[in-house]
């Protein structure tokens, strides 16, 4: 069972989990969170534009299209070798994706060289 909190300072009562209580509150709180919203985007808007291209290469891990969301904000960015503007801080999402998919390839092409990965004697390759 939730406790109820009271707060000296508003004559209201609020469960822990925020529930609002009556339609009104839930409204005031919806209208809120979209002005959070909306702000956010004003923010990301603001951003630098960073040129971003993903080459067709990563369309068998992103898709065609590559969906980022940060805070609640989406863009789409096309997988085709395009040039596209992108906000600065998903830029840096996009990158941080393309890299760990890199890595993965690189590792990947490193376990396949098994004439390289074989060793005569245990311990005779560096780890």
């Amino acid at each position: 069972m939730a406790k109820k909190i009271t707060s000296p300072e508003v004559d209201e009562t609020f469960t822990p989990d925020s529930t609002p209580k009556s339609p009104e509150q839930a409204g005031i709180k919806m209208m809120k969170a979209e002005d959070k919203r909306k702000q956010l985007v004003k923010e990301y808007t603001a951003e630098p534009r960073v040129p971003i291209v993903l080459a067709p290469q990563y369309a068998a891990y992103f898709g065609n299209v590559m969906r980022v969301t940060i805070n609640g904000i989406s863009i789409a960015v096309r997988v085709d070798g395009s040039t596209q503007q992108v906000p600065q801080t998903f830029a840096d999402e996009i990158h941080r994706r393309r890299r760990t998919i890199d890595k993965m390839l690189i590792r990947m092409k490193r376990m396949a060289n098994i004439q390289k990965n074989a060793e005569a004697t245990p311990g005779e390759l560096p780890i």
